[in-house]
């Protein structure tokens, strides 16, 4: 199977390209796929993708790197240190990204127009495909919709919860398994919303899970509707 290829490119500066190369590490140290972030961040599918591809129109805000912080507390980032730039820290710099994607990894070569200190010669990510036992993923998937059924039944739902918020809960409840993932979460959350258990609504720019009756306007005008 020949690899697949893709390149991409984008327009940095210094302390702009530090950030990026820190999600990118951080989310692949943590095995999550793009669309996963984008799901803990509580936004669309394409968020995270779209910034991590360079795109023009993709910057993350303050309060996305809150909560960035948050789906990656405790993780310390590689240190990268690169020479001054002889046209200045904040000048935006063409950064370029080589992905080839083979059947068992994906590698990423970066190429910066910076020099990096301390005899670094270039940047690469290694991203390890998941090896998925199914029989396990069953097992965490159906943990994971008894977990929310719960929840739902206590009336976790009644005000808005973000994505981060219930995965924090489901992996508790599941007693941090090693195999609970992101995207099972989401899909046991889909279901509900299909079932018409639960809405998905955009609040102050992030989506939240929430139950559906809590938009009739008895529920906000008697205050019944938590933020």
């Amino acid at each position: 199977m020949e690899p697949k290829i893709t390149s991409y490119a984008g327009m940095l500066d210094q302390s702009d390209f530090k950030q990026w190369y820190k999600y990118v590490d951080f989310r692949i140290a943590y095995q999550y796929t793009s669309e996963e972030v984008s799901f803990l961040m509580s936004k669309p599918p394409f968020y995270f993708s779209d910034y991590e591809v360079i795109s023009s129109a993709s910057r993350l805000t303050a309060d996305d790197l809150g909560v960035l912080s948050g789906i990656f507390s405790g993780s310390m980032p590689k240190q990268l240190e690169l020479n001054e730039d002889d046209f200045g820290l904040f000048e935006k710099r063409i950064v370029r990204v080589r992905r080839v994607e083979e059947p068992k990894q994906i590698c990423f070569a970066i190429t910066i127009p910076w020099t990096i200190k301390k005899g670094q010669k270039s940047i690469k990510f290694h991203e390890q495909k998941r090896r998925i036992n199914i029989a396990e993923m069953a097992e965490i998937r159906l943990r994971i919709q008894q977990t929310l059924d719960r929840l739902f039944k206590l009336g976790y739902f009644r005000c808005g919860r973000t994505a981060l918020d219930i995965y924090r809960t489901a992996e508790e409840r599941c007693r941090f398994s090693p195999i609970l993932r992101p995207l099972y979460v989401k899909e046991g959350l889909y279901r509900l919303i299909n079932a018409g258990s639960l809405t998905l609504k955009m609040k102050n720019d992030y989506l939240r899970f929430q139950e559906p009756h809590l938009d009739h306007p008895v529920f906000q005008e008697s205050g019944l509707l938590f933020t």
